[in-house]
């Protein structure tokens, strides 16, 4: 395959997919994985595909759901970094908190497993299996089970948050731009999400860097509402970010 067709193969994959793995990539085009780091190279410096640690993310304006089995590997040290500190700042000792169905969240449960009296409520099929393999009490809500990410959605979901109250709810969310809008590519996930926040006394949004600057097609929440947890931003990154914003780097 010459060099022009293989990144067009991989420019399309990649936007029909939303997210893929570099080696998703070496399997489809029978291709080195030095390769492929050079087409994914080359086709960021053109502005038609995002470079992520690990493969590659779309350019497009409204990417959708991504399956699980992707997201779980994308940036995963900065997953855990960001989780590791949400859990050991903001998940107290008898705690009622929220996790919701969003890979970076699902890192948290590890760390938050030595902390006496805590009982985690989450929409996450694993994140809640997850919860309950590290002894954690756990509620996990019912309802629909989403095929791609495997979160719990609809009325039934909804309802049962909006009768309950968090210390503290941790959201993923798939774009923070810069007029401040939380955004998930899910109407039904983004109502769960709203809903959660209303519900918490506090609210951290997870998010790894390559969220920022993006913009999916649900917003479920405005920056100024909610407290955004990430890893070290570039200038170039941080001029994507709302002027205002309640924003702690991990470094």
């Amino acid at each position: 395959m010459l060099t022009p067709e293989r990144q067009k193969v991989i420019e399309d994959f990649v936007n029909q997919h939303g997210l893929c793995r570099v080696s998703d990539l070496c399997s489809i085009t029978s291709t080195s994985e030095s390769t492929i780091r050079r087409d994914l190279n080359q086709l960021a410096e053109k502005g038609l595909i995002k470079r992520v640690h690990g493969g590659a993310q779309s350019v497009k304006s409204f990417t959708h759901d991504v399956s699980q089995h992707i997201r779980f590997s994308m940036n995963h040290n900065d997953k855990k970094l960001i989780a590791q500190y949400a859990a050991a700042n903001f998940v107290h000792q008898d705690d009622y908190i929220f996790i919701d169905a969003g890979t970076t969240t699902y890192e948290m449960v590890p760390f938050i497993a030595n902390i006496p009296g805590v009982t985690v409520v989450t929409n996450g099929l694993e994140t809640a299996l997850c919860a309950i393999s590290h002894g954690i009490d756990t509620i996990l809500l019912g309802g629909r089970i989403k095929e791609n990410t495997h979160a719990v959605v609809g009325q039934a979901a909804l309802k049962q948050l909006q009768g309950m109250n968090f210390s503290a709810g941790f959201v993923g969310t798939n774009g923070l731009d810069y007029r401040g809008n939380l955004t998930t590519p899910d109407t039904e996930e983004a109502a769960i999400k709203k809903i959660a926040i209303a519900q918490a006394n506090q609210t951290y949004i997870l998010a790894d860097t390559s969220k920022i600057g993006e913009c999916s097609f649900a917003t479920f929440a405005q920056v100024k509402n909610v407290t955004v947890l990430t890893t070290a931003l570039s200038a170039k990154e941080k001029e994507l970010l709302p002027a205002k914003i309640k924003l702690k780097e991990i470094c």
